[in-house]
């Protein structure tokens, strides 16, 4: 027979760092916690917590900068999420061949746009019975063509469609190729181009950054944790700093740096 399922530890710990006592006596487990424990568990969980608990003012700081740090996350993703939207609409309105409703691609679609000025043809013969991949190696699917027959193509042979070597290099063709709703070309478009150039760049930056402030907010957590331990210790204690740095591409680096000592 089974014993019976025994609850979750999640809770007791929480209740533990909200207290600083052991579990109560009719629990399964006592757990004593120390003091420096206590004070670490709090600020891990949330930053400056820990330093109140020990009556210490600086626990602001760190609550503060959690909040900053998280203000800079959201509207950096949502600054990435607008300049997405605005290079979307101009590879729509500048480059990209209408077949239908307007569909989006993965990232990796646009990022392909960047690169290549015309995507080619999906189906080169839409007249012939099946796909006639398109030939031109200048275009994105041209090359993917090509590849497809340097994979597949018995050297210096040329197979016929009902091989199974020219019927392999097709799957892989349809597979990796564009069609008809992601088709386009930048021909003669030269200034647009350089815009959603630049609208990738900079909406690609503004992501870059909200990782890193996110990245900011972690290391927040465990400086704040090892702050208060060492606090409660009467160790000196850890600081973190960090600050804003312009980009020649107009946007904000952030440098983190953390150091051990100082006063409270």
């Amino acid at each position: 027979m089974r014993s019976p399922r025994r609850a979750g530890w999640g809770p007791v710990l929480v209740l533990l760092l909200w207290s600083g006592v052991p579990a109560p006596a009719g629990g399964q487990v006592s757990v004593p916690l120390s003091p420096t424990a206590s004070a670490a568990g709090r600020s891990l969980l949330v930053p400056g917590w820990g330093q109140w608990h020990l009556g210490q003012r600086r626990g602001w700081g760190y609550a503060l900068l959690e909040a900053g740090l998280w203000v800079a996350h959201l509207e950096l993703r949502a600054s990435g999420r607008d300049y997405r939207n605005q290079y979307r609409d101009v590879a729509w309105s500048s480059a990209r061949i209408p077949s239908g409703d307007r569909v989006e691609g993965p990232w990796a679609y646009y990022e392909a746009m960047t690169e290549w000025v015309r995507s080619g043809a999906f189906d080169a013969d839409p007249a012939h019975a099946g796909v006639q991949p398109e030939a031109n190696p200048s275009t994105f699917n041209g090359a993917k063509w090509a590849l497809a027959r340097g994979i597949y193509f018995p050297p210096g042979s040329t197979p016929t469609e009902t091989d199974p070597a020219y019927q392999k290099a097709l799957a892989y063709y349809e597979a990796h190729a564009y069609g008809p709703p992601y088709l386009w070309d930048w021909t003669g478009k030269d200034a647009a181009l350089q815009q959603y150039r630049r609208l990738i760049d900079r909406s690609d930056q503004r992501f870059r950054e909200a990782s890193t402030a996110l990245g900011a907010v972690l290391a927040n957590h465990v400086l704040s944790a090892i702050d208060a331990y060492l606090s409660a210790r009467g160790k000196p204690e850890a600081r973190l700093r960090v600050a804003p740095e312009a980009t020649p591409g107009g946007g904000v680096r952030w440098t983190l740096s953390a150091r051990l000592g100082g006063r409270p």
